[in-house]
């Protein structure tokens, strides 16, 4: 139900009593993994769980009971217009929210009068979450300081710089002006182009691709920011890594995937398995494993990411670190659920293991190759513009079902569109309007299930006149 509480949006909870809890602050997008956090806790306590969900997504309709929303930019767009309105808002101003909320405050509390510990489960660790400072309250994920030290691009590449890690040529901008000084002398030797980002960049914002100076007119709006500047490599495969830190000499690795980038540095999806040659993802793995060490050494628990570029002579070149869940984290857990023995543990148990005992299980068991006996593929659907979703879309299952019926066989393939927004709601620029996973035993179906995924949600929303509310 929607709510007259300041702080929080909508709210549906209804506990049991012979039920213990856990929370999750993150975007809806990432929820799905919380079903395995559930079962890892159900078999290492021995007793029932079940998860509360804090969100910042406004939608029509929820997958599950026990949701707390907190979003103050769509509350006020939902006050001014009348009707529901998804916006997004960043993590950090989200954490924010949740960590000085009353009502999350007064739900922990209750919730510790009925259970001796109580677990927060993040999608990513920020330094504004605070709820672990509640003594009972631990912290399933990095330590939120550290996490966003190493979310700085800057700060990784300088930190990797003179290590075995193919970190790509860079130099430092103090701001604008400095930025043109420093790439007016840099074209004739990067000719293929240059990548300019700031320290804190994602999906493509706060970044871009200049392939001559005139690339970099009008770019005056960040004047006074921090850039670094890195030689462009034109090249065939942006791979991506996923691995979970346990200490400085532990790092799980789950497996390789190739994104799908547009734009040159914008994320919209991935697929399965990698079409790198296995010398080149053994090669991936190495340099993450790496990775992970370094992270490992600097305190950092838990999951993470690297994304890499391989160009046309087959040579890796380390692009970013996400310090944090990333977009291949659902399906590498399906993948691995389905692939690996049935006593593994998942990515999220992993993840456990790590943060509170700095080391994995001995149960553990990593991806050794994958036989082309599940494959998939993703894509995220964004919108740039102001739309209204009119009609909604419904699935009759839910991705890790989908995943268990194609590796036992009882389908081919399939497509599922997961987080639809659904009817009657405006979306305003940069929202997530649906995730789409194709599954299948055959790599040559993928392209066209994600397609018919794509025409549902285009089918769906309607672009908005710039004059309506």
């Amino acid at each position: 139900m929607y709510t007259e509480e300041e702080d929080v949006l909508y709210c549906d909870f209804h506990p049991d009593p012979d039920t213990e809890y856990f929370l999750y602050v993150g975007e809806l997008k990432t929820d799905c993994l919380n079903p395995f956090l559930r079962d890892a806790f159900s078999r290492i306590f021995n007793k029932k769980f079940d998860f509360i969900s804090i969100l910042p997504d406004v939608m029509a309709c929820y997958p599950h009971r026990n949701i707390l929303v907190i979003n103050p930019r769509s509350r006020e767009l939902i006050t001014r217009s009348g009707c529901k309105v998804s916006c997004r808002i960043t993590n950090r101003d989200f954490n924010r929210q949740v960590s000085e909320s009353r009502t999350v405050h007064t739900l922990i509390q209750e919730l510790l009068q009925r259970q001796s510990r109580l677990f927060v489960h993040v999608f990513e660790s920020v330094p504004e979450m605070t709820l672990n400072r509640i003594p009972g309250v631990t912290l399933l994920g990095p330590d939120g300081e550290i996490a966003h030290l190493w979310n700085n691009k800057l700060h990784q590449l300088q930190a990797l710089q003179n290590t075995s890690v193919p970190v790509i040529d860079f130099r430092v901008c103090a701001g604008y002006t400095e930025l043109l000084q420093v790439t007016d002398k840099l074209w004739h030797e990067w000719d293929q182009g240059i990548f300019v980002s700031q320290p804190y960049s994602a999906a493509g914002m706060n970044s871009f691709i200049a392939f001559c100076a005139q690339d970099l007119a009008g770019r005056e709006m960040f004047a006074d920011s921090k850039y670094f500047a890195s030689k462009y490599i034109p090249h065939v495969s942006d791979p991506t890594v996923l691995g979970v830190v346990a200490n400085a000499d532990e790092i799980f690795i789950a497996a390789v995937a190739d994104q799908d980038i547009e734009g040159g540095n914008t994320f919209k999806g991935s697929v399965f398995p990698s079409a790198l040659p296995p010398h080149i993802q053994n090669e991936l793995k190495e340099h993450t494993r790496t990775v992970g060490r370094i992270l490992g050494q600097s305190g950092y628990r838990g999951i993470f990411g690297c994304d890499y570029v391989v160009d046309e002579k087959e040579k890796v070149h380390f692009v970013e670190l996400n310090a944090r869940k990333q977009g291949t984290t659902m399906e590498m857990c399906c993948t691995l659920e389905n692939l690996l023995p049935a006593d593994a543990p998942s990515l999220l148990e992993l993840e456990y293991h790590a943060v509170t005992e700095n080391r994995f299980p001995a149960n553990k068991r990593e991806l050794q190759e994958s036989l082309g006996d599940i494959c998939w593929r993703t894509y995220n659907f964004k919108t740039d513009k102001g739309i209204f979703i009119q009609e909604s879309i419904f699935q009759d299952h839910d991705e890790r079902e989908l995943f268990r019926q194609v590796a036992c066989n009882t389908m081919e393939h399939g497509v599922i569109v997961m987080e639809h927004l659904g009817q009657g709601l405006q979306a305003e620029p940069g929202s997530f309007v649906g995730r789409i996973a194709a599954v299948s035993r055959r790599r040559d179906l993928l392209e066209g299930d994600i397609q018919a995924g794509k025409e549902l949600l285009r089918k769906s929303i309607k672009i908005r006149d710039e004059n309506e509310s």
